[in-house]
């Protein structure tokens, strides 16, 4: 008979020496473990029909013994902690057993067609090692898993470590994870298995990662849906951090950048719920202190490709600045304090003190109007005069169209028909003002950043003429131009929510 578990698990990344490190672990080291290879095959059509639906089948073989598990995603992908229900029997061999898979709610999916079309896509074979911990009152199944995923002909090598909680509640698993980061470099992990095998079957793992569409849906309430906004926004931020330690690949910096500040606008979205919560002010903080550590890199980043080879003295001087830069970016990503901030944010996106409020019970839909309504009038306004404006102005009207940008992603699952036509053209528009507006800062930047590199040098005025260009005063007058078009484009389309 298929049983069906509530799997509440929280799924860490070790580096190389990380493993080593957890099994030294004072926490763990008097615990006698069990250890056994393990292989497990993920099956799907060949267009991946299950993974878009939201479920894995899986087959698992330890020891010989055949375990078939059916797992549900369930409101979108988690940063981190896994609350998924999940079916699993025992069969006999490595092919599914439709009749159970039958009796879960992948039931109704298992046609003929699919039956037939299903196919051995991802495969994982580990050393697993299990500890049992008891702490604080609960117990928590420790799982390292050391070894490969392979999808299609890509394979990766993998140190992951589950902690699944077996008795108690969710707090205990997480400050138990704090016990343990303190002395193993652990990185909050976003992917399971099976999409790790399916990023590596289709290149994805090896590209920047752009924000996912965020699983909201009417009726649920606003706590829910901030939370599934800050869950995206992490998650966006893990699947490019690998890129930048290891090929300094600036999409991905941008990406790491892009998420992180999203997070930002989604505190400032959902202040109402957030802003009694006593440990808002510090993790906001936090957020902010890390944020800033990625700008110089990404800014000298955006400085290069503007110069491009007009200056070699120049182009090698802003190379070495941007060499130091990522070193400071590498030592965040690797630091302490990271690893706590991460896991602090999904311990308090999931337990703190804010979801007890009042405003976090409100329908998501007239929260997300009220705050749209908010962020639109100060756009609206704050545009006006957008071509007469100073630079330091339109800097703060780029900020608020950013958070308008953000927010209207953000909610875009919540719109239908019409709404959701209009939500796109929408969109694009504010877009259009946020890019227009991006290429005023980004001068702007350049001019700043170019003045604190260069200095008092003797052939400073060549390499601020070079930096500039030809046609720099024409350029920045006709992207003003187009902002202020790009802007009253966006007050025609007007609001698409009401």
């Amino acid at each position: 008979m298929v049983k069906e578990d509530r799997e509440v698990e929280l799924k860490l990344e070790l580096d190389a020496d990380g493993a080593e490190l957890l099994r030294a672990h004072a926490l763990l080291a008097p615990i006698e473990p069990r250890a056994a290879p393990q292989s497990s095959i993920y099956y799907d059509t060949p267009d991946g029909m299950l993974r878009r639906s939201g479920f894995t089948l899986r087959v698992r073989d330890s020891k010989g013994r055949h375990v078939q598990t059916v797992k549900q995603q369930v409101n979108g992908a988690a940063a981190g902690l896994f609350d998924r229900p999940e079916w699993e029997d025992g069969i006999e061999g490595c092919e599914p057993d439709f009749d159970l898979a039958a009796k879960t709610p992948l039931g109704p999916l298992l046609t003929k067609k699919v039956r037939r079309a299903l196919r051995p896509l991802i495969r994982s074979d580990v050393s697993r090692t299990v500890w049992m911990v008891d702490w604080h009152g609960g117990t928590i199944e420790v799982v390292l898993d050391v070894g490969d995923v392979t999808g299609g002909k890509a394979v990766e090598r993998i140190a992951e470590l589950e902690l699944e909680l077996k008795n108690g509640s969710a707090p205990i698993l997480l400050e138990f994870a704090r016990a343990l980061i303190d002395a193993v470099p652990a990185r909050i992990g976003v992917l399971t298995k099976a999409e790790r095998g399916y990023r590596l079957a289709d290149g994805s793992a090896a590209r920047a990662a752009k924000g996912e569409r965020i699983d909201l849906s009417p009726g649920m309430s606003s706590g829910e849906g901030f939370a599934a906004i800050c869950h995206s926004c992490l998650r966006q931020f893990r699947l490019n951090e690998p890129l930048v330690v290891s090929t300094s690949d600036p999409s991905a910096l941008h990406q790491a950048r892009v998420a992180m500040r999203r997070l930002r606008s989604a505190f400032v979205l959902f202040r109402p719920l957030v802003a009694g919560d006593p440990a808002f002010p510090a993790i906001r903080e936090e957020v902010r202190w890390f944020t800033n550590q990625l700008g110089d890199a990404r800014n000298l980043d955006v400085l290069l490709k503007r110069v491009g080879d007009r200056s070699k003295p120049l182009r090698k001087l802003l190379e070495t600045a941007r060499d130091e830069a990522y070193e400071q970016v590498l030592g965040a990503l690797a630091s302490t304090r990271l690893r706590h901030l991460m896991l602090d944010l999904v311990a308090w996106i999931e337990t703190g003190a804010w979801r007890r409020g009042e405003p976090a019970a409100e329908p998501i839909e007239d929260f997300a109007s009220d705050q749209l309504d908010k962020r639109w009038r100060k756009v609206k306004k704050g545009g006006r005069q957008l071509a007469k404006m100073e630079p330091e102005a339109r800097h703060q009207l780029r900020i608020e169209v950013k958070k308008l940008r953000y927010a209207v992603e953000f909610l875009a699952a919540l719109q239908t028909g019409n709404a959701a036509a209009g939500q796109k053209k929408f969109a694009a528009a504010v877009e259009d003002v946020q890019e227009q507006l991006g290429h005023l800062n980004d001068a702007e930047t350049a001019r700043e950043l170019l003045g604190d590199l260069i200095g008092e040098r003797p052939d400073r005025d060549a390499l601020l003429r070079a930096a500039r260009g030809d046609d720099a005063q024409t350029s920045e007058k006709e992207t003003i131009a187009a902002a202020a078009q790009a802007h009253r484009a966006l007050i025609d389309i007007g609001r698409f929510w009401r």
